[in-house]
C-alpha cells in the first residue's frame, strides 16, 4: 500500500493525494490517506471528499510507529528500502519514483513532476462529486465564452505574522503587471477578503467578485476559477490547482516569481515552464 499523510488546506491535500495516487498506480497497490495530523478543531479542513478520489482513509493501526533502531535504519537506508519517506525540501526529489510499497509519504509534494506520469488520471480524480446550484452551473457555462481571467487574492490566514514570514503576501505591483498582460479582459476575482480586495484592485479593470456573493464554498470557487479562460494565481496551492485544472486550449497563466518569503525556498519545480511569472 501507499499511505499519505495529509496536512494543510484543500490545495495542499490535492498535491499530497496526486503524488500518492501516482505512486499507487505505478505499483498497482491501494492508496490510503492519513488524517491523523489534524487536531480535532481542524477536522473540517479535510477537503478531498468533494472530489472523485480513489483512496480510503487509514485506520490508526495502519500508521507506522518506528522505534529508535527503525528510525535510524529508515534515515540511512536507500530510498527504495525506506518504509517512511519524508520530503527534505520544496524542490522535486527524483528518488520519489524509486520508492516501493509499503511506504508512508510525509511532505507537501508541491510539484507537478510528482504526478506528471498520471496527469490524465489526476484530472479525472479531481472532478467534483457534488451537485452545484443552477446559478453556479450557469456561471460556469458563461465564463469560457468570454475573455475571462480568474484572479486570486490569498489573504485571510496569510496575514498572520507566522504565515506572512513564510509565504509573504503579494503586493499591488504583481496584480498591476498581471492586469496589463491581460489588457481588456474581464477579471473574475476570487478571494477570502472581498472588502480589502475591492479597495486594492488594479485601476480601471472590468471585474466581478463571485466569492461571498455567488460562490460560498471552496469547491464553488475552485470550480469557477478553473472555468475561466486564463488565470492570475496567488502564491497559493489552491489557485495553482485552479489554473492546472483549466482545460481551455489557449489558456495563459500568470504566477508570482517569488512564491515564498522565507529565504532559501524556491518554486522552480512548482510553476510549470509554460506559465508566465512576474
Amino acid at each position: 500500500m501507499i499511505l499519505v499523510q495529509l496536512k494543510g488546506g484543500l490545495g495542499n491535500q490535492m498535491f499530497q493525494y496526486a503524488a500518492g495516487r501516482t505512486l499507487a498506480l505505478q505499483h498497482d497497490v491501494p492508496l490510503f490517506l492519513d488524517k491523523g495530523s489534524y487536531e480535532p478543531k481542524q477536522a473540517g479542513m479535510y477537503g478531498l471528499g468533494g472530489l472523485h478520489i480513489s483512496a480510503s482513509l487509514a485506520g490508526e493501526e495502519m500508521i507506522p510507529r518506528p522505534g529508535f533502531l527503525q528510525k535510524a535504519f529508515n534515515r540511512l537506508a536507500p530510498a527504495p528500502w525506506r518504509r517512511i519517506f519524508r520530503e527534505t525540501g520544496m524542490d522535486f526529489d527524483p528518488r520519489f519514483f524509486s520508492l516501493r510499497p509499503p511506504v508512508y509519504l510525509k511532505g507537501y509534494w508541491q510539484s507537478w513532476k510528482y504526478f506528471e506520469p498520471q496527469a490524465a488520471q489526476i484530472r479525472k480524480d479531481f472532478t467534483f462529486n457534488i451537485e452545484f446550484s443552477p446559478a453556479i452551473m450557469a456561471k460556469a457555462a458563461e465564463l469560457p465564452q468570454q475573455d475571462t481571467v480568474a484572479m486570486h487574492y490569498r489573504r485571510g490566514d496569510y496575514t498572520n505574522s507566522e504565515a506572512a514570514a513564510f509565504h509573504g503576501i503579494l503586493g499591488p505591483d504583481y496584480y498591476e503587471k498581471a492586469a496589463q498582460h491581460f489588457n481588456g479582459a474581464k477579471f473574475i476575482i476570487f478571494t477570502n477578503d472581498p472588502a480589502w480586495v475591492r479597495s486594492n484592485l488594479p485601476a480601471g479593470i472590468d471585474y466581478e467578485i463571485p466569492s461571498g456573493s455567488l460562490s460560498h464554498t471552496q469547491y464553488e470557487d475552485l470550480f469557477l476559477m478553473s472555468r475561466c479562460r486564463h488565470q492570475v494565481i496567488a502564491n497559493s496551492s489552491f489557485s495553482w490547482w485552479g489554473a492546472w485544472l483549466n482545460e481551455y486550449p489557449g489558456r495563459e497563466v500568470v504566477a508570482p516569481r517569488h512564491w515564498f518569503a522565507k529565504e532559501g525556498l524556491t518554486a522552480k519545480d512548482l510553476v510549470p515552464d509554460s506559465w508566465r511569472q512576474y
